[in-house]
């Protein structure tokens, strides 16, 4: 309602969420009912019934299953993605680009499916850890036939379900800041801004380490009380909401203005349209041309890469990409063999402490260190705390810096423990 169509397309002014509005939209479920939440919830349900887990296969580690789970989500995915690729760039359903002289290369479509079909593979791996530790007793769960048992049940699985989406958002807004502090930007976030002028199939479109931290979304389920159900409603709210609001148009469904900015721009919009933060911390822009909301570092003779054609030599890795891909990818394997009993990496100890803790440190906090090692190597000029330089470290940065880390790296950490060593749920709720 807001959108000027005598206006170029981006140059409306975007109302601004306060915290009175976010209470509101989420008290009267505004959020869930009347949005694409609950699209996006329908085909959840769907392929909960379709593609349900299979728990007692996930007893014993198997190909055939996990490569059941990775197949549907693949499938349910790119068809999703390529549904918006399709109608929006080759059917013509919208009409107003954000920016019409850009079209998206083949190249630029190649690079963008292979990293979105990588974070599919990704989320399959989460689902098939949660999927093992259901089975094996490690994580205690609400089971289908006792989901609406009980009045204890019915509430939590209705007040569940209505969290996903309120806290896909708050864990968005602090993953997104993390990510841009420089060690993690310069090698990880920068991938996903090579798009600045987005298409859907740029939504999901992630270095690994980044999709490692975007789908630690689903840490409630490891910490609480929660159905497979919420675990699959969490992991295909991740998979699906980046593609539309990624499509690069004005006029569409679940366009997004706030998050097509945040590409142009780079330091605005960290969060979505339904949080206050980015109001809050100065960072929220209503709009293209000069925004009067806006208190950031980003200024109109700023840099800023006006990317129209692409080749396949723009998204070879350099150098120092390529060592930070390689030693994260090492990190990866490392999970993978202690996971599987290999190499006796299970055997592992350091200090005294057992290998599956060291696994989850490696994996869930050496991306970081990997990077901050990497800007002292190669000399960086920037600041580490670049472009929150000016932030006061115990103030507004530190305290965006321990809430990052917290839904980020935290959450990895205790899914690979409770894998490998002792599950966090039972330390917690049980002395």
């Amino acid at each position: 309602a807001w959108v000027d169509p005598e206006k170029p397309a981006g140059y409306s002014k975007q109302p601004v969420t306060t915290a009175k509005s976010s209470v509101l939209n989420i008290a009267s479920t505004n959020f869930f009912f009347n949005s694409p939440n609950f699209v996006w919830f329908s085909i959840v349900v769907l392929v909960y019934f379709a593609f349900p887990y299979d728990l007692e296969a996930a007893k014993t580690w198997k190909f055939d299953w996990i490569l059941h789970r990775g197949l549907v989500n693949l499938g349910v995915t790119l068809t999703y993605y390529s549904f918006w690729e399709v109608t929006l760039y080759h059917l013509g359903w919208a009409k107003r680009k954000f920016k019409p002289q850009a079209t998206p290369s083949r190249w630029r479509m190649v690079h963008n499916i292979w990293y979105t079909t990588l974070g599919i593979l990704q989320w399959t791996a989460f689902e098939v850890i949660f999927m093992r530790l259901w089975a094996t007793g490690r994580l205690p769960y609400i089971a289908d036939a006792e989901a609406l048992a009980t009045p204890g049940n019915i509430a939590r699985m209705v007040l569940w379900t209505l969290f996903v989406p309120a806290w896909r958002d708050f864990h968005f807004y602090f993953a997104h800041r993390f990510i841009h502090i420089r060690a993690l930007y310069k090698y990880v976030h920068s991938l996903h801004h090579r798009n600045t002028d987005i298409e859907p199939f740029s939504g999901l479109c992630m270095h690994p380490v980044e999709h490692m931290y975007y789908f630690s979304c689903v840490g409630p389920s490891v910490y609480l009380y929660m159905s497979p159900f919420h675990l699959m409603w969490n992991g295909i709210h991740l998979l699906l909401s980046p593609a539309a609001s990624h499509s690069g148009w004005e006029d569409h469904w679940q366009s997004d203005q706030y998050h097509y900015l945040h590409h142009s721009k780079f330091e605005c919009n960290y969060g979505t349209p339904g949080t206050p933060f980015d109001n809050w911390f100065g960072t929220f822009r209503d709009k293209f041309g000069e925004s009067s909301s806006y208190k950031g570092q980003w200024h109109a003779d700023a840099s800023e890469k006006e990317t129209t054609t692409y080749t396949l030599s723009d998204w070879l890795p350099k150098l120092q990409d390529a060592v930070y891909f390689a030693g994260t990818t090492a990190m990866g394997a490392v999970l993978y063999c202690a996971a599987q009993g290999l190499y006796n990496v299970d055997a592992w100890e350091l200090a005294g402490l057992q290998s599956g803790y060291l696994v989850a440190f490696v994996v869930s906090c050496g991306p970081i260190l990997l990077g901050l090692l990497l800007l002292w190597l190669t000399d960086d000029k920037m600041s580490a705390r670049w472009p929150f330089h000016k932030e006061n470290v115990l103030g507004c940065f530190g305290a965006h810096l321990l809430l990052g880390f917290m839904v980020t790296a935290l959450p990895v950490y205790h899914i690979i423990t409770s894998l490998l060593a002792d599950p966090i749920y039972f330390s917690l709720w049980q002395s």
